[in-house]
């Protein structure tokens, strides 16, 4: 080989090395990007958001306090949508409004949870924490662990539902009395998992925020409280004079208490006196509560708010099935993407959520459990007053993304 071909030969294999080098850093470069920022972006609060004024719809006010956690749910219903296929999913994906795009979705609601858990980090604690629990010796994909442990950091256990029902029962709930710091206890009923049982998807969170400005305890007050029927009860009312978030118009009065930190808050939302409690929670969606929130500026109030709490739990499968997902629950329910499969259904979606609201703040558990079979189976000088003294609506969120963590119904704070 001449001197002139060795040259040529050098330049042609470096020539495609370099192109070779070039070629795979910028494949890796873009299936990172892929990974990190999906091509549309997803608006997971605003989707759980929609989810929660459509649940709320579907749970009449009755004469106790109710609380619940939408966001609860809807995690514990988006590991077990990771498994979801054809109308099944296309059904989960309209109730829930989740997108049905999996990938992008799951990727954006894993990064929404660890966004929101790093904004509590120094002032709020959070803890939200996800377990599955699967027949140990049943057919599942990899590929559906996998997804749900990676974007909802979820812990698996593999379990012998057949021979120790009770014992996997005890431990789940175990589990989650210690994630929500002993506030919610037996989410799982003795007699909810079977010899069918294979898989239970379990969502835990916890909240404990102390108000940026404490009520004064010396100040709170007996006073009375106005029932639904006219009736009265005497209540304790927290009270003080701040500058704080407020609107009011001849439908509503709006109050938003910040949290230590200013990241999360409650806002309460008192319809104005007649209006009816049910009818007022019907003109609700996401959008209009954006707007509501967008609406307030700060200004003096003179506050009187009851010290409250609530406990609540609800089965849901009935509920979701009358919402539009019918299929989850059925014989035609189609979980292939757990296990290649169609022959696993949900057979219980139970949830359970405490609140206490009192002069240092907040605090608030929920757990969600998805339980898996096989088939078989005004202008004045003088400061607007908000005067929470008959029935009113609350919400615990997220203040970066308006992202509703915990909602509910106060009827009746004396119970």
């Amino acid at each position: 080989m001449t001197s002139t071909q060795m040259k040529t030969l050098v330049f042609l294999l470096l020539a495609a090395l370099l192109w070779g080098c070039s070629h795979r850093t910028h494949q890796t470069e873009a299936q990172e990007e892929s990974l990190q920022e999906p091509k549309e972006k997803t608006d997971i609060p605003m989707q759980n958001n929609e989810f929660a004024f459509d649940l709320m719809r579907q749970i009449p006010a009755g004469d106790d306090n109710m609380v619940m956690s939408p966001f609860s749910i809807s995690t514990a219903l988006a590991m077990t949508y990771a498994g979801a296929r054809e109308t099944t999913m296309e059904q989960m994906a309209e109730v829930m409004h989740f997108d049905l795009d999996q990938d992008r979705f799951h990727a954006a609601y894993g990064a929404y949870l660890r966004e929101m858990k790093s904004r509590a980090e120094d002032d709020i604690e959070l803890n939200i924490a996800n377990s599955l629990w699967a027949q140990e010796d049943y057919h599942f994909l990899d590929s559906y662990f996998e997804t749900v442990e990676t974007y909802y950091n979820s812990k698996t256990f593999q379990v012998n539902f057949r021979e120790h029902q009770q014992q996997i029962a005890k431990d789940i709930n175990d589990w989650v009395y210690e994630e929500t710091r002993e506030k919610i206890k037996d989410l799982i009923a003795p007699d909810v998992l079977t010899d069918d049982t294979r898989l239970v998807l379990v969502n835990a969170i916890y909240f404990l925020g102390a108000w940026l400005k404490e009520f004064n305890p010396n100040l709170t007050t007996e006073d009375l409280f106005y029932l639904r029927d006219g009736e009265m009860v005497s209540a304790d009312f927290m009270r003080r004079s701040d500058t704080l978030p407020y609107f009011e118009d001849d439908r509503m009065q709006l109050l938003e208490i910040p949290y230590s930190g200013k990241d999360f808050s409650m806002l309460f939302v008192l319809p104005a006196e007649g209006k009816n409690l049910e009818e007022f929670e019907r003109t609700l969606h996401a959008a209009s509560f954006a707007d509501m929130i967008n609406k307030m500026d700060e200004q003096e109030v003179e506050v009187f708010v009851p010290s409250f709490e609530a406990d609540t739990q609800i089965d849901l499968e009935d509920i979701l099935a009358q919402m539009g997902m019918e299929n989850a629950f059925s014989r035609h329910a189609d979980f292939s993407g757990m296990t290649g499969d169609l022959d696993l259904v949900l057979d219980k979606v139970i949830h359970q959520a405490v609140i206490e609201v009192g002069e240092e703040g907040t605090e608030a558990a929920a757990a969600t459990a998805v339980v898996v079979i096989r088939k078989t189976a005004i202008d004045t000088d003088r400061p607007p007053v908000f005067r929470a003294n008959r029935p009113f609506l609350f919400f615990v969120k997220d203040n970066e993304t308006q992202n509703i963590l915990f909602s509910g119904r106060v009827m009746n704070p004396a119970k």
